[in-house]
């Protein structure tokens, strides 16, 4: 996992303890807090965020998924903490190498008072299993439709 400069300096993006113990008890399947990753804005209006179109590099994001819970923060207080069954069925994934998850986020589904396009770009030597893992996830829900 590549965490930012700006997490090992400051603690950006920071788990709470209570949610990281929480997020620990379900069994964490994959931590990756303090993770870099750039994110792509196209008509997004969130509770400290409105953008036409916007595109962030370096960001600093956390991306926390337990057996049961899938847990994301992002700058502006952009923050999602839903079962994690729920939170497949609201976002599109794509693999770009070996190291890049790109995940396409159904704003409105999975962020509080929030509305458009938000896309994130993570780096990490988990993408592949991430992506596995989410898929599998989303496997019995694509079988109903």
């Amino acid at each position: 996992m590549s965490k930012s400069f700006l997490y090992r300096l400051f603690g950006l993006r920071k788990v709470s303890t209570e949610i990281r113990k929480r997020l620990e008890t379900e069994g964490l399947l994959f931590d990756e807090e303090g993770t870099s990753c750039a994110l792509a804005y196209k008509n997004f209006r969130g509770t400290h965020k409105r953008s036409g179109r916007g595109w962030e590099s370096g960001a600093t994001g956390s991306l926390l998924i337990s057996q049961r819970s899938f847990y994301v923060k992002f700058p502006y207080m952009i923050l999602t903490d839903k079962p994690s069954e729920v939170a497949a069925r609201y976002i599109e994934l794509e693999l770009d190498g070996n190291e890049k998850l790109i995940m396409k986020f159904n704003v409105e589904n999975l962020f509080e008072d929030s509305t458009g396009n938000l896309t994130c770009y993570w780096r990490t030597e988990n993408a592949r299993a991430i992506f596995d893992h989410i898929r599998n996830i989303q496997k019995p829900h694509a079988m109903k439709n």
